[in-house]
């Protein structure tokens, strides 16, 4: 009997060593809290590619891209198009609306860049982010994008459109180029200030000539008519001798 608790007693204290060895977490991790559901409402000068940028990141427009498809369906929303006032879902947010509006940017200071706009082999596209500012283009023309900045080394972005369909000034300039250039059949392109200026090329019937002073939203050319049932135009935004990308700039 005393070998019984002899061994009863070794296995005890094998038990009691092992479980003062063992370790217990006195600060587990928490878990994370899942993402919830944001709401944006829209202020002046926002758009989808701005809200998307702040409330999902990316780092290029192809993932903040991914971001604005994401609110698109959210919202079972078929263009791009906003305004002020709109409430919009962001699904997956783990940010709030800021008490800010998320404005574009735009450069201090720039040299006229209207022949580097149509200068071939220039610098190619950035992810140009200069300071903030107040001047708010508009879209040139309604339609659908085929080809956005930075996709094959694009400049600007492609926006199909059907024939007769009227290209508006993206905001008040003065025309410095209205014809054929060395790059383009046909181009306008606006001067806005010292420091900007736009390039409307493609598929175009021109209603301005050089030197023409013209409000945002004037008609400033016409989509060509012809056999082709659709036709598209190519839009830039140049700052600081940099083509920009338009969705940053854009309502």
């Amino acid at each position: 009997m005393s070998n019984i608790l002899k061994k009863i007693n070794v296995i005890l204290l094998f038990l009691l060593i092992s479980g003062c060895s063992a370790t217990i977490d006195t600060n587990p991790q928490k878990s994370k809290e899942p993402l919830k559901t944001s709401y944006h409402y829209v202020r002046q000068g926002e758009n989808l590619f701005r809200i998307a940028e702040y409330y999902y990141g990316g780092k290029n427009t192809k993932e903040i891209l991914n971001g604005v498809d994401k609110i698109k369906q959210a919202n079972n929303m078929t263009t791009d198009s906003i305004f002020p006032g709109k409430r919009l879902t962001i699904p997956s947010a783990a940010k709030r609306q800021p008490n800010y509006s998320l404005l574009p940017p735009s450069a201090a200071t720039i040299s006229s860049p209207t022949s580097a706009a149509l200068t071939p082999g220039k610098t190619g596209t950035t992810e140009y982010r200069p300071i903030l500012t107040d001047r708010i283009f508009i879209w040139p023309i309604n339609g659908k994008i085929i080809c956005n900045y930075g996709e094959l080394g694009n400049k600007g972005i492609d926006i199909q459109v059907n024939p007769g369909t009227e290209v508006l000034a993206a905001d008040d300039g003065k025309i410095a180029i209205a014809g054929k250039t060395a790059k383009y059949p046909e181009a306008i392109i606006i001067e806005h200030s010292s420091t900007t200026c736009t390039l409307y090329a493609h598929d175009l019937d021109i209603l301005v000539k050089k030197n023409d002073y013209v409000k945002k939203g004037t008609p400033i050319a016409k989509i060509k008519s012809g056999t082709h049932k659709t036709r598209y135009i190519h839009f830039e935004i140049w700052i600081n001798e940099q083509a920009v990308n338009p969705a940053v700039y854009l309502p």
